[in-house]
């Protein structure tokens, strides 16, 4: 089978969406070695996506087609042409929610991964309001088929996108085993410390700086209260790239009761990131909509004790191994802290549980579940 794979919508390795591509990547020529991908890149980012050039052959493109408008015009016309040159048996789009074409002469698969804007109002802009609600939905309706990454996400694709069901297929994604497992505590902090300065035990939340969505005003104002009430010796460290108001975010900070306790990382490499969690005490995550939070179980395969929302995958995703909060309230959010933070038989059932919701997930398994689905569609579309 040949397949014609788009990154685009990925941001380059540095969001959740091409952390997965590049997850799958890894993963498809071990699953299904019959598969041959080509993969249309950014010029400079071959590295990220292609690891097995037997199978998969990347095709780059100028860097001036990267921005949002003009990569989504080019696509138009460009994709449709390669899939009708190449012949294509099905061409995939992993940021469906993102990045589609309005045709193709082969099949079509994308994978949506949420459409926050409907839960987060102000995520956005006018234009990528009107893009999100108004464009996106009509391409993916166009779509042979929709891969999502869980049931939460599947509900905004029959109820507000309009895909029928039967054309929806839930493979959730995974934390990836090899580089989150439980490590030496101190030894992580030891290195997280000299990298970031940090100088006490610590509570770690990962995600990009992203206001309102991921909630980081709520946190830093629930945290400084927690702080001012117990006199926890913790800091806060807020690990990410600075992106959508990012400065209002940074601003709370400063004014807040214990500025010199909150950390601001920004982008950290992939390569530290499992110190940052190995090193932390628990993992908060206030996200106010995720399509699945990916974080939280990385957290747990870990071996850290999770704190998070409890809206839209993340009770989903989590199971029965976090301790859950109305991410809208800041006294719930300082009081699930503190019930953490200071009760140990509660932290370690967490702990425990944790590990064993995370081995329930796999990219293996995402990969071949995915793998499935387009043979699937290829194959109906010859018959």
């Amino acid at each position: 089978m040949k397949v014609l794979l788009s990154t685009f919508g990925g941001d380059g390795g540095k969001s959740g969406i091409s952390q997965y591509i590049m997850h799958l990547m890894r993963e498809f020529p071990k699953v299904d070695p019959d598969v041959h991908f080509d993969v249309l890149t950014l010029a400079g980012e071959e590295s990220l996506y292609v690891t097995d050039p037997e199978r998969i052959h990347p095709i780059s493109v100028d860097r001036k087609l990267g921005g949002a408008l003009k990569n989504l015009v080019w696509q138009q016309y460009a994709i449709p042409d390669f899939c009708k040159k190449q012949t294509y048996d099905v061409a995939f789009f992993p940021a469906g929610n993102r990045r589609l074409p309005f045709w193709t002469p082969c099949p079509r698969v994308g994978t949506f991964h949420d459409i926050s804007i409907l839960h987060v109002p102000g995520k956005y802009d006018f234009v990528h309001t009107v893009y999100n609600l108004r464009i996106m939905p009509a391409l993916v309706r166009r779509l042979t088929h929709v891969i999502t990454i869980s049931e939460c996400s599947k509900r905004d694709l029959v109820d507000y996108v309009g895909v029928p069901e039967e054309r929806v297929t839930v493979v959730p994604e995974a934390a990836d085993s090899a580089r989150y497992f439980p490590r030496d505590r101190a030894e992580c902090h030891a290195r997280v410390s000299e990298r970031y300065g940090l100088t006490k035990p610590y509570i770690l939340f990962i995600s990009r700086i992203d206001h309102p969505g991921k909630n980081h005003v709520r946190l830093i104002r629930a945290f400084a209260r927690l702080k001012a009430s117990e006199g926890l010796p913790h800091q806060l460290v807020l690990a990410g790239s600075d992106w959508s108001r990012a400065d209002e975010v940074h601003a709370v900070a400063a004014a807040s009761s214990c500025p010199d306790d909150i950390i601001f990382t920004g982008f950290v490499s992939d390569d530290h990131v499992p110190d940052l969690y190995g090193g932390a005490d628990i993992f908060v995550f206030p996200s106010l909509f995720e399509g699945f939070g990916l974080p939280i179980l990385e957290a747990m395969a870990s071996g850290v004790p999770v704190v998070c929302s409890n809206t839209s995958s993340l009770p989903e995703v989590a199971g029965d191994a976090a301790v859950f909060f109305d991410p809208m309230d800041e006294s719930a959010i300082e009081d699930a802290l503190r019930r953490m933070l200071t009760g140990e038989l509660l932290r370690q059932e967490c702990v425990e549980r944790g590990l064993k919701n995370a081995a329930l997930y796999s990219w293996e398994r995402c990969a071949r579940q995915t793998v499935e689905v387009l043979r699937r569609i290829a194959q109906e579309a010859c018959e």
